[in-house]
This record gives structure tokens, sequence and C-alpha cells, in this order.
């Protein structure tokens, strides 16, 4: 708790003068929200004092919860990056808060208590999204509704930009009624677009996929309908996915690991925080896909590469650095009934000495 001893004599007043800028480099991408080409797959306070130097703390009254059994955040705040977190008292940090822009008519508006809330300066530096201008990635839909916020979204960060009242002023005094009769246009979208500053601040979380509490069935796998053919080497019988499904989109359906994730009821998860480890559902979902007879004639060439969509599917974090879906043997019987395989392109090194002779003696070349 040391990082959230209680400071409210040394909280910022709205009169009093922020200290001075400092520049900074953020961006939020899929894998989290690098700052300064640190890389912060999740926020903590610690991590971020370690790039921004010593917080301001604004703790509530009291952390025991309100009427609604809501326990209120606690505030942390760099006032010289223009940054700011919430927590709930402890080390993790929940949004990433970032102060854009100055905003006169929308200071104006709010009392001394609540502005002290915010950070002092505002960020000096440059913010993207995914690498892009912000204003780039919000849909031009969300543009036309003239709406306090728009939103963007970089994989599973979601970041919730709130319009600059004082150069978008013109919409916000608008009547809705009038901007919603004009969000068919792009008359909004313009005035948005025009500003120098068009967004106040910006509020950056994680947002985890929404899982669904009963299956679908959408990936029950498929029951056999006709002769299929049997393969004893599980990693041979990815490589044979991978080029019936992926590369040439015969063998359906496609498989989506993301969409399966979110699909399994009771049994749902993210697949993104399950490591560098074979998701059993997804190896099982594999192992007993039906792969038909008719098939194996469009087989010709097969390429072993770590990036290949079979095993992203099964370890959606896998970097190719290991051994998890390497060939190390191979029989007769798994080649017979690809009579028009011809090659093999072992870009990752995935055969093993054994698999490369069998592959071979057959007359397929490998390299």
């Amino acid at each position: 708790m040391a990082w959230f001893r209680r400071r409210d004599r040394e909280q910022r007043t709205a009169d009093a003068p922020p200290p001075p800028a400092e520049s900074h480099v953020i961006d939020v991408t899929e894998a989290g929200v690098t700052i300064d080409d640190t890389l912060h797959e999740t926020l903590s306070v610690s991590a971020l004092s370690a790039l921004l130097g010593e917080p301001r703390v604004v703790s509530p009254d009291d952390l025991d919860p309100d009427e609604r059994g809501v326990v209120r955040s606690t505030m942390v705040i760099w006032d010289r990056s223009g940054v700011r977190v919430y927590t709930k008292g402890d080390d993790e940090a929940t949004d990433l808060s970032i102060r854009l822009a100055d905003d006169p008519d929308w200071r104006s508006s709010k009392p001394p208590e609540l502005l002290g809330l915010h950070s002092g300066n505002v960020f000096v530096g440059a913010f993207t999204i995914g690498g892009e201008d912000p204003l780039d990635t919000v849909p031009e839909s969300d543009l036309r509704m003239g709406s306090v916020f728009v939103r963007a979204e970089v994989g599973h960060w979601e970041s919730l930009l709130f319009l600059n009242q004082t150069e978008c002023g013109e919409i916000r005094t608008m009547p809705f009624a009038e901007r919603f009769a004009k969000s068919s246009t792009d008359e909004l979208a313009r005035v948005v677009r025009a500003a120098t500053n068009p967004f106040r601040e910006v509020i950056i979380g994680y947002r985890a996929p929404e899982l669904v509490e009963k299956s679908s069935g959408t990936w029950e796998v498929p029951a056999a309908t006709e002769p299929v053919v049997e393969i004893a080497s599980f990693p041979f019988r990815l490589a044979i996915i991978e080029e019936l499904m992926f590369g040439q989109d015969l063998l359906t359906p496609r498989f989506d690991v993301h969409d399966f994730a979110r699909d399994q009821g009771a049994r749902s998860f993210d697949p993104d925080e399950i490591g560098y480890e074979v998701i059993p559902a997804v190896r099982d979902w594999f192992r007993d896909l039906p792969i038909p007879a008719r098939l194996a004639e469009h087989v010709e060439t097969l390429v072993l590469d770590g990036g290949n969509d079979v095993y992203l599917q099964l370890i959606p974090q896998w970097d190719g650095e290991d051994n998890s879906f390497d060939i190390e043997s191979l029989i007769a019987e798994d080649l017979a009934p690809f009579t028009r395989l011809r090659a093999v392109d072992d870009i990752g090194g995935f055969l093993g000495p054994r698999a490369r002779t069998v592959l071979t003696d057959h007359g397929i070349t490998v390299s």
C-alpha cells in the first residue's frame, strides 16, 4: 500500500500552477500500451512510475462501498506527463487517462475539486493508436453522430476519445434532435476533423472479450458423412489442415480460435491469456476434425513455417521458438492418401531425420 499513503495536504488545487511538462511517446497497440518504447501488457502504478516518476495520489475520503456497493477509485496522477490512472488502492491500474488538449469551456464548467483530479499539464509528445493519428482510427459512423466521445479499438484495447468542447462547441450545444438529423451526413464529422485539437482526453483500457453463457454449437466438430483420411502423426495432420483449410479454403469450417473461445459457454476463455502452451480444446478439435478423402488429391505442396495459421490457432502467443509442432516421424500410411504430394518446404526446420527419410523414400522433395 506504499503507493497510496494519504497526501491530502499535497493534492493540487485548480489554482496551483502545474509542474513543468515532460514529453513522452505513447501508442496503443494490440499487445498493450507502449510508452517511450516500453510495452505495458497490463497497467500498474509501479511500472508507470518507473517511467513517469513519482505520482500525485488522490485517495477517496474512505474506501467503504457506497450505497450501490461500489468502491470509489483512487486517482494516481503524473502531472508532468498529463497522465493518470484509476485503481482500487493497490498497484493494479485499470484505465489510463491522457489529457490531450486544454479545453477552457469544459474547465469553466467544473468545480475546483473535480479539476484537481485531473493532470495539471496537457500531454506533450506523440499519442497514437496502432501507430496512427487517433482521429484516423475512429469509424466515420461514430464521428457523424457528434457524441460526447468516440471509440477506437485495437485488439482488446479500447480508447474512448472525448471531444474538446471548446473546439467542437457547435456540436455540444446543438439540440439532440438536430444532431440526430445531421448524423446521416458528414457535417458533424467535418467539424471534428477541422478542429486543431479535436479531443480533450482519452481513456484507455483493456476490454476482455465478451463470453457467452451458452454455446451456439457452431464449433462442434462436424460429423463425418463420407470417407476420411487417417493420419497417425498429429503434427503432420496439422500441416495437411494448414494447406486445405487456410491455404486453399477447401476444408471447412475455417477455424477461428477467438470465436471458438467465446462460444464455449461455461468453458469460455480468453485465448490470449493461455500463454505459450497448446490449448487442449483446440488440439482436440483439430484432432477430431474429419478430413474428407476426396480432398487428398489437392495436396501437392506443404509449407512448414512458424507463422502458419494453424499453429497460431493452437497457441495464439507462439513465437515459433520451440518444438511444439515438430514432425519427428511418419509412417507410410500417413502419406498413402496424398498421392500428389511432391514437395515439403521445411522453412521452420520442423522435420526430424526419420520424417525426412520417409518423405524422400516416397519420392517427395524436401527443402
